[in-house]
């Protein structure tokens, strides 16, 4: 029995990736964002249903297994946007770094298409917040039973100090940037799935910081909770979160594979141009 290998190669998945990158660059802008839009949305549908089964355990005082469940529901937002074909910034984060290495995008272009991608993340995960969690009140005390355990999140995620969430969302965007290598290198759906499942459960798990995940969580936690500030979302989580994972998926992630896996005609030319800089 002959075996056939499921995986494609690094070097082949590097360049199914920056194929991939830039395939948003060159799209009409409007449909770049309609996709971040649906990218947030999915993380709102996966995060509300993660939230309301962690807050059942959450309840019985079994904080393990509340992270736990929670990832493994959460897994189902990133396998609606990769089957879709929908977008997700903290994945651009290395596809179009990628991009910038292999000198396939201008700066211009770079900054309006990641610019594109956040806002259209950001709108998707609010509405779908507003929708989803505080239209039906799950979270909201005296309405849903979740409202303790939501508060509990929003408590923790604003205490921290902005250098640790900086490392907190590094963390995240690593797993999240390797899930998303791991659907380009797989060649059957299954793969991609077991990939993404045990990726993202795991940064769930480890409690790390995901910007797009924060926009839904944390503007649930705005509507339904009471006690909650803006001014210490957005200042305390959103920026510091929003740094660490453009650092992960950019140069933990990116750089490195590049420098790996790079067709050698590109290292060629970096080459050849450093030589002449000398």
């Amino acid at each position: 029995m002959e075996y056939v290998c499921q995986v494609r190669k690094p070097a082949e998945t590097l360049e199914v990736a920056v194929a991939g990158g830039e395939a948003k660059v060159t799209c009409p802008v409007y449909v770049l964002f309609l996709k971040a839009v649906m990218g947030g949305f999915f993380a709102a549908l996966g995060g509300h249903a993660a939230f309301v089964l962690a807050s059942y355990f959450y309840a019985e005082q079994q904080v393990g297994a509340s992270k736990v469940a929670f990832g493994l529901i959460f897994t189902s937002a990133l396998v609606c946007i990769i089957f879709t074909g929908t977008d997700l910034v903290t994945s651009n984060c290395m596809t179009f770094a990628l991009l910038v290495y292999t000198r396939k995008v201008s700066a211009l272009d770079y900054v309006i298409r990641m610019t594109t991608s956040l806002v259209g993340n950001y709108s998707g995960a609010t509405i779908g917040a507003a929708m989803l969690s505080a239209g039906t009140g799950f979270f909201m005390e005296g309405v849903g039973s979740g409202s303790k355990y939501m508060k509990a999140v929003y408590d923790a995620k604003v205490a921290l100090p902005f250098w640790r969430v900086i490392f907190s969302a590094i963390g995240c965007n690593c797993y999240v940037c390797m899930a998303v290598w791991c659907s380009y290198a797989a060649l059957d759906s299954a793969g991609t799935v077991l990939a993404i499942v045990l990726l993202i459960a795991s940064f769930a798990v480890a409690g790390y910081e995901h910007i797009v995940a924060n926009f839904y969580t944390l503007h649930a936690a705005l509507m339904s909770c009471k006690d909650t500030s803006f001014v210490s979302v957005y200042a305390y989580n959103f920026v510091p979160t929003l740094i660490g994972n453009y650092i992960a998926g950019s140069f933990v992630i990116g750089l490195p594979l590049f420098i790996l896996y790079a067709p050698k005609r590109e290292a060629v030319v970096i080459e050849s141009q450093a030589e002449t800089n000398v």
